[in-house]
């Protein structure tokens, strides 16, 4: 799993929590990290981004060129101050709000129903 969160708080929070579940998790801050990872080889079954991010570029931009250029990734947004409409992300992304319960972030990223 790739975790993509700019807030060291609750990008430490999430990864640990993830871990904790047996998850194994490379964290990045921003999208440009995030996708430099992934085209120096990182194979992550799943992306977890928040929307706003530091620098240049958005997690929904990241979103988008992760699903052009590893279709096999599954997409997980977050973000707890909006809710981009549909047509904003990968049709194939999952959208998810936070706060969340703990349970129920692994309770999605554990499921094979998207």
């Amino acid at each position: 799993m790739l975790l993509v969160e700019d807030d060291p708080l609750v990008l430490d929070f999430m990864a640990e929590l993830l871990g904790e579940d047996g998850l194994q998790v490379a964290c990045a801050r921003t999208a440009v990290e995030a996708l430099a990872l992934l085209e120096t080889g990182l194979a992550p079954t799943i992306l977890v981004t928040d929307i706003h991010l530091a620098g240049t570029l958005s997690g929904l931009d990241l979103a988008r060129s992760v699903a052009e250029g590893w279709p096999e990734i599954r997409l997980l947004i977050i973000s707890g101050e909006s809710r981009p409409v549909q047509a904003q992300y990968p049709e194939r992304a999952l959208f998810f709000t936070k706060p969340f319960a703990p349970g129920a972030l692994i309770a999605v990223v554990r499921s094979s129903d998207w």
